[in-house]
């Protein structure tokens, strides 16, 4: 896999408009930190039958035409005093979906500006993070995925 591949303009605007509302307002955040870091942000674990979430990781095969797992997904919401540490990630592959907000991606050295309904794919061992927003709050959502090569 190259460094990362980016789709923008992932989902139609009628879908990105219900995104918006879904993550949101009708989700639930609860505050933890992550196993491998020590800085704080939000993380909200998704009901594992969900349609939307479905259909979001089934677009994602198609538009990138690979044959991903689903190990586990989340959402991140992220403000602006809550800076994140670079780390990697479990599974081969990571599916971020930029859903709200602003915020640099960071991957490697390589500095992704935030951009809604954009998507990118990366080796989940890749040191990376997310830079928190200036102001407001960041909202993303990730797909942890193995690759099926057969």
């Amino acid at each position: 896999m190259k460094s990362c591949e980016i789709y923008d303009n992932f989902l139609e605007p009628d879908l990105l408009d219900y995104c918006h509302k879904y993550f949101r307002n009708d989700t639930h955040f609860k505050f933890q930190k992550s196993d491998k870091v020590d800085s704080n942000f939000f993380l909200m674990g998704l009901p594992p039958h969900d349609c939307l979430i479905d259909f979001i990781f089934f677009k994602i095969k198609i538009v990138s035409q690979r044959k991903l797992e689903l190990l586990r997904f989340y959402t991140n919401l992220q403000f602006s005093n809550m800076d994140t540490d670079i780390h990697t990630d479990d599974g081969k592959v990571t599916c971020l979906f930029m859903i709200a907000g602003q915020g640099d991606f960071q991957l490697n050295n390589e500095k992704i500006p935030f951009k809604e309904n954009r998507l990118i794919l990366f080796d989940a061992g890749t040191p990376h993070k997310g830079h928190p927003p200036d102001t407001g709050y960041r909202i993303t959502l990730a797909y942890k995925t193995n690759e099926i090569f057969n």
